[in-house]
């Protein structure tokens, strides 16, 4: 019970924080928020077999990790939509149409589904 206690007032802590953020410099705000925008337009036509990473600034999700290639198992004609978070997080109603597989701290092959505007096509450096 004190645990439950103690993680609402560190998540209410966490809100007030972002509730109060100052912008310190607005201009490079406003910049790297047209640039989020614009790479966030830039979609890409993945098939089976593609290896893609997240574009900057769009990891929404903690898998893969940034520069981790995952490979395209499924591109979907219909998204899937996440519903199963509130409305107040950048998941909900998310259009889930890519469908990309990773392997885990086990080295097993695993399936998650993304929204596709948000990778790019890996680049072997």
């Amino acid at each position: 019970m004190a645990t439950k206690k103690l993680e609402t007032e560190i998540a209410d802590l966490l809100k007030e924080r972002f509730r109060n953020r100052k912008i310190e410099n607005m201009p490079v705000h406003i910049a790297k928020l047209q640039a989020a925008r614009e790479a966030f337009g830039r979609v890409y036509d993945f098939k089976p077999g593609d290896l893609v990473v997240w574009k900057k600034g769009l990891k929404n999700k903690a898998r893969p990790a940034l520069g981790e290639p995952a490979i395209v198992v499924q591109t979907l004609e219909t998204p899937l939509r996440d519903q199963a978070k509130e409305s107040g997080t950048p998941y909900f109603n998310e259009p889930l149409d890519l469908a990309l597989g990773l392997l885990d701290e086990d080295e097993d092959f695993v399936i998650f589904h993304y929204d596709r505007r948000r990778f790019e096509p890996y680049q072997a450096d």
